[in-house]
């Protein structure tokens, strides 16, 4: 792979891994616990609270898992073995790579 490709690839990792770590900076009060005031809210109230909040924890650690993915993807640039399969050993296709850098796999592992 080209080395101004790798450089390109660098950079949208670093740019959605700049915009992951802003998401979870601005939703960080949606995974605190829902108050259980029955002065103040209603059950139905309470229990949309409640699933919001679920929701937002699973968005939180689905976030967090992306951002692992973008930091191995980093690493695997830092040491030469960026667009390399993990499975196979093969290039992965840049076309891949362009839907999302973090890939680790070629389309044919992938599958598996």
């Amino acid at each position: 792979m080209k080395a101004m490709q790798i450089n390109s690839f660098r950079q949208q990792l670093l740019d959605q891994r700049s915009e992951l770590i802003d998401l979870s900076n601005t939703s960080a009060d949606a995974e605190k616990p829902v108050v259980l005031d029955q002065a103040a809210v209603g059950r139905l109230t309470r229990m949309d609270a409640m699933r919001a909040q679920g929701m937002a924890i699973e968005t939180k650690g689905r976030r967090e898992h992306q951002l692992l993915r973008i930091e191995r993807a980093l690493l695997r640039i830092t040491s030469d073995d960026y667009g390399v399969c993990l499975a196979c050993g093969e290039d992965i296709n840049t076309l891949r790579l362009e839907v999302d850098p973090s890939y680790t796999h070629c389309i044919k592992c992938a599958d598996k």
